[in-house]
Order: structure tokens, then sequence, then C-alpha cells
């Protein structure tokens, strides 16, 4: 599978453009902003290659993941935003208010005032479901199909809301901030756990196969899920 990596926003986040049938893609995690100059990044990408985005999927809610959200939405008014239930109020019109501890952490004040402002809320909140076609029916079967074989994997730990996306018939993670390449993701932020993260590594170690191509939120990919046991 020929997936599509640009790096994008403050932390040059892995944006992943992921294929599905024909021209149609997932976009997942949106980080180009005005902010770090490359807030065409992702349009012009789709643009210029006639690619049709079907969602825009956060793996979890953290500024530097979903500073390109208003651009995306503003671009593609009819495309689906979605997250995690318990990362939403990360990800839009509250995001600058819950986030802003981390923001200070990091002495990104300039990004908290303007560039976290007028997000927009997601459209879709993952709850119980337990793969992407279950989040909207789709007319087109073989574009369902294609969806249904997308699970979704929470994992806690990153924040609260962290998932992962698996597709077995193709072995590949797309694992967000809660996989790295021989690490894994922060849990000293709002929302973190070291606790849950390391939980959740048990489960994608013990239930993945090990030859499970490794798509991460930064850094080096793609890497064989085995490399990091």
């Amino acid at each position: 599978m020929n997936i599509k990596c640009l790096p994008t926003g403050p932390f040059q986040v892995n944006t992943w453009i992921v294929p599905l049938i024909s021209n149609k893609v997932l976009v997942i995690d949106p980080a180009a902003s005005s902010f770090t100059h490359d807030q065409n990044k992702i349009t012009d990408y789709l643009s210029k290659n006639n690619l049709i985005p079907i969602f825009f999927i956060f793996t979890h809610g953290h500024f530097d993941h979903i500073a390109g959200s208003r651009i995306l939405k503003d671009a593609y008014p009819q495309v689906p935003l979605i997250v995690h239930k318990d990362d939403f109020l990360m990800c839009g019109s509250q995001a600058k208010q819950v986030q802003k501890e981390a923001l200070d952490f990091f002495g990104l004040e300039e990004f908290e005032n303007d560039f976290l402002q007028n997000l927009p809320d997601a459209d879709i909140q993952i709850t119980n479901q337990k793969n992407l076609g279950q989040l909207k029916s789709f007319s087109d079967q073989e574009l369902q199909k294609e969806m249904d074989s997308w699970e979704i994997i929470h994992t806690p730990g990153h924040t609260e809301g962290s998932i992962c996306l698996y597709n077995k018939n193709k072995a590949l993670l797309i694992a967000g901030d809660t996989v790295f390449y021989h690490s894994w993701g922060r849990t000293d932020l709002p929302g973190g756990s070291e606790a849950k993260i390391v939980k959740s590594l048990k489960k994608l170690y013990s239930e993945l196969p090990g030859q499970t191509l490794v798509y991460p939120g930064h850094g080096e990919a793609a890497f064989e899920l085995a490399e990091n046991f």
C-alpha cells in the first residue's frame, strides 16, 4: 500500500494519506497550520493528485495533531472530522481552554492565541465502534467493505482517547503517538497515564502479528511491530 506521509505542523506530525479504493483516501492527523507556514500542504497534495478524502481522523486530540482541522473543514465541509469520545473536548471549540496547560508547557502561547481559535468540533465521536465502516454507511459496497477492514483499537495512555487503526488484510497499523520506533508516547501531559499506555502496548504486542508495519505519529516509519518487542 502506498501510504503518503506529509510532515506538518509545529512538531512535524506524520500526517498520513491512506488510499482506500479508486481515488478515495483517509487523512489522518492533519496538523498543517499557518503557524508553521504549511497550511496548504495537505489540501494542495489532495488537489494535485485528484484525491477525495472520506474521513479526517485524529488518532488523539493533542494540539500538534489537530492544528489543520479548520483548514481542511473549510476546504471539505462535507467530510467528517472523527475523534474518540474521550478526546472530543480537545479537538474543537474548547481546544484552547482544555489544552492550555500543555501549550504553556511547550512555550507555545502564540500558537495558543492565534491557531487554536475557532476550531471545528468533531462531527463523529468514536464510542464502541469496532471499525471505520460502523461510523458511517456508504452506498458504494466496495468502499463499505474497505472501511469495514479498518479496525479501531482504543489505546489510552498518551491521552484518554488515543486510538490506533489496524488493517489485518494489509498488515499495517496507524499508531498515532502510542507506538514509536523503539519507544512510545509520552504520558506526562494532562490525560496521560503510564500504567494505561503500558497496558495498551501489551495489548498491541500480544494481539497483532509481529510483521505488522507500524506508521507512527512522529518519526521513523514504517517498521515491523516485532522490532519493538
